[in-house]
């Protein structure tokens, strides 16, 4: 009778200490996923813009959890070409970028957004450069009650996503 008390006492800490982290795992992953997508939009637009010599816009529509990439209007888009590339050698494929005009964004994602993230068109917009720089504001958003700060990074053209206290 005492062993099966103290089998039954070890089983029941195992199962409160293993039961807190099993319950957490969902929202982690409903978070991670979320920072994914924004991460995957920001590295293909800064991708294609270096692969192409073309500046791109990343716009964010907060109200419908996508982002829209475009090409960038100004003239900065036509100072650098990149080299042509070598015709594929015989056995060998060719490899080049895929093409994703729209991000579709976890509907988790809560955007605080203030008057000084949009641009003069009344636009959130982020914009990356052939030679890899990027620019764009800052933003806030939460995720299942996590807040997060979001920024690019003007040089290589990353995001930064920050956890806020």
């Amino acid at each position: 009778m005492l062993e099966i008390l103290v089998v039954i006492l070890v089983a029941g800490m195992l199962f409160a200490i293993i039961l807190p982290r099993i319950s957490a795992a969902p929202k982690r992953i409903v978070v991670e996923n979320a920072l994914t997508g924004i991460r995957q939009a920001f590295s293909d637009t800064a991708a294609r813009a270096r692969a192409s010599g073309r500046a791109f816009r990343l716009t964010l529509d907060a109200d419908n959890s996508t982002m829209t990439v475009s090409q960038h209007p100004d003239s900065l888009s036509r100072e650098w070409r990149p080299p042509l590339p070598e015709a594929p050698r015989e056995g060998q494929t060719s490899s080049f970028l895929a093409v994703t005009e729209r991000y579709e964004l976890s509907k988790e994602l809560e955007w605080q957004l203030s008057d000084q993230a949009y641009d003069s068109e009344g636009q959130i917009v982020f914009s990356f450069f052939p030679d890899g720089q990027a620019g764009g504001p800052n933003l806030e958003f939460t995720i299942k009650n996590r807040k997060f700060l979001l920024r690019v990074d003007n040089i290589t053209g990353r995001p930064d996503i920050v956890e806020q206290e």
